[in-house]
């Protein structure tokens, strides 16, 4: 009887509750794969050494260059064919600013502008082989080199005999060319484009595949106006041809890399903007 009244009396106890604490949960950023930090959209891509930066059409960039060399060398070895000599040439025709110009005449600063005109194609060259080596990357970039040249020197020999600008030693009656077709190819400077158009080429590929940099863009400056000076001192350009001749330099050594470089830099579009277009793309 003792064990059953026992068991009444536990049976009759109140139970205490047992508190249960739910397993905490682990925050979304503990399980997140780790996150790499946002960069810039417009940081520039930066190539390894000796990375390939231009992208060639040879069916296309091998005759264009072709046809642009014959353009450049053909009327330069049979002048007289294009140009009329017209002078003695009065030199109040020639403007204010130019006019000093007809009175300069040193040959120690033509020979110096041929040697550094040289320097100009034949240096970034060598640096870049150093650079990149015998690869594939090289053979590119002399190719887009090559192009820039032959379209700009295209373009100089072009204008050169639709305009027919007597140079200043001309205007002065020196060096025997007043009767000679190459008195009269003073317009634009062909030494100062070339100059301006290889380093401007080497600077872009540099860029592309180093990176922005400010050295090479002073170098292409200070080696253009160098050239400038000498053709002016020389008496073979005056100071206008020597300009037009830097900005045409520039305008060949941009488009040409830039259209053949890779990474998305191109293409460029034209977009609605409002009642009109503007250009985009990224560089």
């Amino acid at each position: 009887m003792l064990p059953a009244l026992l068991a009444l009396a536990l049976a009759a106890q109140p139970v205490p509750a047992v508190q249960t604490v739910p397993a905490a949960l682990p925050s979304p950023a503990a399980i997140a794969p780790p996150v790499a930090p946002d960069l810039p959209l417009d940081a520039p891509e930066v190539r390894p050494p000796g990375d390939s930066v231009y992208r060639l059409v040879p069916w296309l960039d091998v005759p264009l260059t072709a046809l642009a060399a014959g353009v450049a060398i053909l009327p330069a070895r049979y002048p007289f064919s294009f140009i009329t000599p017209r002078c003695p040439c009065d030199r109040a025709e020639v403007n204010g600013f130019d006019r000093f110009a007809i009175d300069l005449h040193s040959r120690a600063a033509g020979v110096i502008s041929d040697v550094t005109v040289l320097a100009s194609v034949g240096v970034p060259v060598v640096a870049d082989a150093f650079w990149v080596g015998n690869t594939r990357a090289l053979r590119e970039d002399l190719m887009v080199l090559t192009e820039t040249l032959a379209l700009n020197s295209a373009a100089v020999m072009t204008v050169k005999f639709a305009v027919q600008r007597p140079l200043p030693v001309t205007y002065a009656g020196r060096d025997g060319l007043v009767k000679q077709a190459q008195g009269y190819r003073s317009f634009y400077s062909g030494h100062t484009s070339t100059a301006v158009a290889a380093l401007t080429a080497a600077s872009w590929t540099y860029t592309l595949r180093r990176g922005p940099a400010a050295w090479p863009w002073l170098v292409t400056a200070a080696v253009g106006a160098s050239v400038g000076a000498e053709r002016v001192l020389a008496g073979r350009h005056f100071p206008t041809d020597v300009l037009v001749g830097a900005a045409a330099g520039f305008g060949f050594g941009t488009l040409v890399p830039l259209l053949h470089a890779r990474g998305g830099r191109l293409p460029v579009a034209l977009a609605p903007m409002g009642r009109g277009v503007q250009l985009t793309g990224t560089w």
